[in-house]
């Protein structure tokens, strides 16, 4: 039966002035990463860790850690935890009119032991790059090709909103965040192509889970979409040289070369299109053995 260890872990807000919306964790058998989706200007739903989007990813870890156990299937765990997401909402806010494009939602990816065998599941954006020890290598995602998608909408955004120099978040020019509501209201929706961590037990039914079969020992990385940036947006890395450059070096110079090149390198984004000078990025290093 493989075990699945942790190695490192790293985690930070993508400014001083926002919180950290990415959280992440594990336990014997698991090792995950969540990413929550900063709101969009409505108004908070439950005042809690500076934003909802920050509740549900700490929930979310929680949750995962208590739940995601002794073989229970993820299905049934990504159900629960939704539910009991939905009833901490709907009790803090029974009188508000809750948007659709303002409700708490999050991405995650997960790399699960399951008997004997190696699973990873997720809904949304995160990612996983895997080398095995023969040198293979393995990448995804929940949504396939969303960093493209990503790239395309920011690229559209700035030239709107007028870059950086204006919004240091491009959510916060008008036409954008219309744009952006009427795209989140459309998640988890019956039809629908986005399914996430939050009030729909439903979800769980859209969870995308991968077998994986890396030659053992292998190690990997699960990633917020602003970590996976060095690889997805950026270019610097490939997957084994990710990999590699965080089993030589560990995480945090990793992070404080993806910080470089968003603040220094390209602060308005005419280089790497993107909807914030830096997203929050937080990453886990594991380690999976026979």
């Amino acid at each position: 039966m493989p075990n699945i260890r942790i190695i490192d872990s790293i985690t930070a807000p993508g400014s001083i002035s926002r919180p950290n919306e990415d959280s992440a964790g594990g336990n014997a058998t698991c090792a995950f990463v969540i990413d929550g989706a900063t709101g969009l200007g409505g108004d908070s739903l439950l005042g809690l860790h500076g934003s909802d989007a920050a509740w549900l990813a700490r929930f979310a870890q929680s949750t995962f850690e208590e739940l995601a156990r002794n073989g229970r299937p993820m299905t049934d765990v990504v159900r629960e935890l939704n539910q009991r997401a939905a009833n901490v909402v709907h009790e803090a806010a029974p009188a508000l009119p809750i948007e659709p494009w303002n409700l708490p939602v999050a991405s995650f990816q997960m790399v699960r032991i399951e008997g004997d065998d190696i699973v990873t599941h997720g809904l949304g954006d995160c990612r996983l790059f895997l080398l095995g020890t023969d040198g293979g290598t393995f990448s995804t995602s929940a949504i396939k090709g969303a960093s493209a998608q990503e790239r395309d909408g920011a690229r559209a955004a700035i030239a709107h909103a007028g870059g950086f120099a204006t919004h240091q978040a491009l959510a916060d020019a008008p036409g954008v965040r219309e744009e952006l509501r009427r795209h989140r209201a459309g998640y988890n929706r019956t039809g629908g192509s986005v399914w996430t961590l939050g009030i729909e037990p439903s979800a769980a039914e859209h969870l995308v889970t991968e077998r994986l079969e890396p030659s053992l020992p292998a190690r990997g990385l699960l990633c917020s979409d602003g970590f996976a940036a060095l690889v997805d947006q950026y270019g610097r890395y490939d997957i084994a040289e990710f990999v590699g450059a965080a089993t030589t070096a560990g995480l945090a110079p990793l992070l404080a070369e993806l910080r470089h090149i968003e603040l220094t390198e390209d602060p308005d984004g005419k280089q790497f299109p993107r909807f914030k000078v830096s997203d929050d990025a937080t990453a886990v290093f594991f380690e999976i053995v026979a």
